[in-house]
């Protein structure tokens, strides 16, 4: 199976860092942000890996060279036309697709399992401490625990024979329009969209030993 990792973006919300590269690249404890990707995908035998970018994707390819593939976006073209544009070089029936900044351990095995057309989901983490409270007392506190919703982390497994639109977004133009299967990812989801971001991500990454 093939992979595209969307990596288009120009990441303004992680200015300074994006001013001199693309947001893949920002150094995560030392290694670019889509190395992750990288060694997550060659874990379960994901070779063909084509990067959908634009903003500054010469660093990209300085990097890594012939170890990655590249589409190259003249101008954006959303989510939905970025994988469009990628997956014309896409060679496998299905193909898994990553947003950069969504840095996860989904079980790729049990994903193919159930099927394209799928979208990988997390429970939702509080941004603030939960108090709960019993007969006008406080009861516990509890730090930051998950809520009873889900949430998309930007991981699918699509079919080559999905239509996508030249330019858009695909959660708007393509998910809310098929009947589209839903994978409880219950591991670890790092997103990183933000310098906060950024400093959470690199002490959860050394308390999973990546």
């Amino acid at each position: 199976m093939d992979a595209i990792i969307l990596a288009g973006g120009q990441g303004k919300r992680l200015r300074p860092f994006t001013d001199s590269m693309p947001k893949c690249m920002i150094p995560v404890n030392g290694k670019p942000m889509i190395q992750y990707h990288i060694n997550w995908l060659k874990k379960f035998k994901i070779e063909n890996i084509i990067v959908s970018c634009g903003y500054k994707w010469e660093e990209i390819k300085e990097h890594y060279g012939r170890e990655l593939t590249y589409a190259v976006e003249d101008e954006p073209l959303g989510t939905g036309g970025g994988i469009k544009f990628a997956a014309e070089q896409i060679k496998s029936s299905d193909y898994l697709v990553v947003n950069c900044d969504d840095i996860n351990n989904v079980d790729i095995t049990k994903l193919q399992k159930l099927g394209s057309n799928a979208i990988c989901l997390s429970k939702l983490p509080s941004p603030f401490g939960v108090v709960e409270v019993e007969n006008g007392y406080v009861k516990r506190f509890r730090q930051k625990p998950l809520l009873p919703h889900w949430v998309s982390i930007g991981v699918y497994l699509l079919n080559k024979d999905l239509k996508l639109p030249k330019n858009g977004p695909i959660e708007e133009l393509v998910f809310e329009k098929i009947k589209l299967k839903a994978f409880m990812h219950e591991g670890y989801w790092i997103t990183v969209n933000t310098q906060k971001d950024l400093e959470d991500a690199e002490k959860r990454i050394k308390k999973y030993g990546l």
